[in-house]
């Protein structure tokens, strides 16, 4: 055991000492999370332009106070022509205005709103569901005022919206009012903590070159506490890391993280694939140069597919059919759930169950790869 802790210690010394690991590991990060986190302590509520023209009357009024119970969004009132000036200036996310006919469509479960956006925004895609939701609330209170026949659809809504008995805000667990989290800072150390890690295992290549890790191999220790001493310390380099950046968005934005006990968990999860991926490019290549350049392309090129550099909610459904592919694209729906405050259990433990299953298999072609040394 204590050879196995001096590989740990040796490891860890050895890559700290690198300036170009400290600055994929600290500085790059840190610098993203004060561009991009920003964002997340701005507390200016994005815009939505509701269209109400002076003909229209008490329906679309009840309608716009139900809109009103989402706080995300400020909701301003609009004529038509004052709503497609603020969405061409980029004033407002998107601008709604009630379909004119409004019962006719609430018979069928058509479409009661006509949206109109500039482009499809991070906002829009929270802003998106939230507006089916509405309406589907409206299509149930439409169905059972034509059951009762005795109350109008109109004085429906008047009752509904001064009772205050629903409210489409959630709660998180701390009794807070859920958010959609700002994920781009995390994303991002995810990527750096890849670059870093590859980078770091990668250097496999020299101690072969230099015949250390043969001789390391040929040692009174295991092969198996040799594997197990670099995994670890790789491990551990990736929470000093992670454990910096919550600290810097918690203490600097105060962004709320979620349950503390969950997100070490799921974050360990996170790293151990991080490490399982840098030993497989690492074993696949034939130098350091070679891991390095091969790290470049699928470090980037899943980071982009993975929703690392953009939700995946703004873009085409085929790339989100892509994107389950990604193990980023798992990475972010976990830390997603536990970082909102309203978790989902069977969502996050298909995201830890689908990172354990990309870990299983990327540490499996690394360790048969291995061999060859």
């Amino acid at each position: 055991m204590h050879k196995m802790l001096a590989i740990i210690s040796l490891k860890l010394k050895e890559t700290l000492k690198s300036p170009l690991t400290l600055i994929f590991l600290f500085a790059m990060p840190i610098v993203f999370s004060f561009i991009f986190g920003s964002t997340a302590s701005d507390t200016k509520k994005p815009t939505v332009a509701f269209i109400q023209e002076p003909s229209q009357g008490e329906l679309n009024q009840e309608i716009f106070r139900i809109l009103e119970k989402n706080t995300k969004f400020l909701w301003v009132k609009a004529t038509e022509s004052e709503a497609k000036e603020f969405v061409s200036d980029e004033k407002a996310v998107a601008s709604i205005k009630v379909t004119n006919q409004l019962k006719s469509h609430a018979k069928e479960n058509k479409e009661i709103f006509d949206v109109t956006v500039y482009k499809k925004t991070e906002e829009y895609a929270v802003l998106a569901p939230y507006l089916k939701e509405t309406a589907a609330i409206i299509y149930q209170i439409n169905q059972g005022v034509k059951e009762q026949k005795s109350v109008s659809l109109i004085n429906a809504l008047k009752e509904l919206n001064a009772s205050g008995t629903i409210s489409l805000d959630e709660q998180n667990l701390d009794g807070r009012a859920s958010q959609q989290p700002n994920l781009i800072p995390l994303g991002f150390t995810i990527m750096f903590m890849m670059f870093a890690i590859s980078s770091s295992v990668s250097s496999i290549h020299l101690e072969y070159k230099d015949y250390t890790w043969q001789r390391l191999l040929s040692s009174p220790i295991h092969k198996i506490y040799v594997l197990l001493g670099y995994f670890i310390a790789y491990f551990l380099l990736g929470w000093i890391q992670l454990g910096v950046l919550l600290t810097v968005l918690s203490v600097f934005f105060n962004m709320y993280l979620g349950n503390l006990i969950l997100m070490i968990l799921f974050g360990s999860f996170v790293i151990g694939l991080v490490v399982s991926l840098g030993f497989m490019i690492s074993t696949l290549s034939h130098t350091k140069k070679q891991a390095e350049i091969f790290s470049a392309i699928v470090i980037v090129g899943t980071c982009m597919l993975g929703g690392i550099y953009w939700p995946l909610d703004i873009v085409p459904d085929i790339m989100k059919k892509i994107s389950m592919a990604i193990p980023q694209t798992w990475m972010m729906s976990g830390f997603g759930e536990i970082m909102s405050g309203t978790i989902n259990y069977s969502i996050l433990l298909i995201d830890m169950t689908v990172l354990i299953v990309f870990t299983i298999v990327l540490m499996v072609i690394g360790l048969k790869s291995i061999r060859s040394y």
